[in-house]
């Protein structure tokens, strides 16, 4: 039909809660991108009530920079990006928390690549902390006991060191494209055909291991799970592990991991 609005390549969907200045900072590193295909940019605010996120994301709508979708209550993770999934159009779908930065190359290798290899059903970029330490934002598949040594002080003491370094691949070279098991939700690439195939994120999960589950349902599917450094991205991330294990049963964040790590191994049991 004559006239009809091409589809973008490219639909990059990002989930705010409460994040303050970090989806400003998000949106203007995307848009200091270059690429050479059409993109559009969702932003899903699942129910905060911080007037800076909010304020900003009025004004990128109103400016045409992004497509601002608001739910009235918190969806957790999965249910909020899946709401932007819905609600966009590209070929490729681009899971970007607002406290990844992207590089300026770092979105259109990461489209090259998937172009030129379609048997990766996700694709996760390298990631680093700002004082450019690189993140464990790929893993192999664990144990419901490889988490709690990774996220309490077990996982400090040397007859234990070498479980958690295994399960976080901290004996992998990361500057090596490299087929895993497992990617960090926080910023990855997935075609929308295999995105739909397998659902979208399993919305039993509000919190952690949505990215995990993911990564498993679309190894059902028969397509690679892919880590990618030649992209790279910041993620100004705070570490939850360390500290005494009063301090981490005291932590909301801590409980919210706990439920969903429960949930995932019984389905993936």
């Amino acid at each position: 039909m004559t006239g009809e609005k091409q589809k973008p390549k490219l639909s990059a969907v990002m989930l705010n809660y409460n994040s303050k200045y970090f989806p400003k900072m998000c949106i203007e590193a995307f848009y200091r991108g270059e690429m050479d295909f059409d993109f559009e940019f969702i932003a899903v605010d699942n129910a905060s009530t911080d007037p800076i996120s909010l304020g900003y994301l009025e004004k990128a709508e109103n400016e045409g920079l992004i497509k601002f979708i608001k739910s009235d209550r918190n969806l957790g993770f999965g249910g909020g990006n899946n709401l932007g999934v819905k609600n966009s159009q590209g070929e490729y779908i681009l899971i970007l928390n607002p406290d990844v930065f992207v590089n300026e190359d770092s979105v259109q290798k990461m489209v090259s690549h998937m172009d030129d290899n379609p048997d990766i059903g996700i694709l996760g970029p390298k990631q680093v902390y700002p004082d450019g330490s690189v993140q464990d934002s790929c893993r192999r598949d664990m144990r419901f006991f490889d988490l709690v040594l990774k996220r309490t002080f077990l996982g400090k003491l040397p007859f234990f060191r070498k479980k958690v370094a295994s399960y976080t691949m901290d004996d992998f070279d990361h500057s090596e494209t490299k087929e895993v098991d497992l990617l960090v939700g926080s910023c990855f690439l997935i075609p929308r055909e295999v995105f739909e195939q397998v659902n979208g994120f399993d919305e039993r999960y509000f919190l952690f291991m949505e990215d995990f589950d993911l990564c498993r349902e679309i190894r059902v599917l028969g397509k690679k799970v892919v880590y990618f450094p030649e992209a790279e991205v910041t993620h100004n991330h705070k570490r939850l592990s360390g500290g005494s294990n009063i301090g981490l049963l005291g932590k909301k964040v801590f409980w919210h991991h706990l439920r969903s790590a429960i949930k995932y191994f019984w389905k993936w049991r």
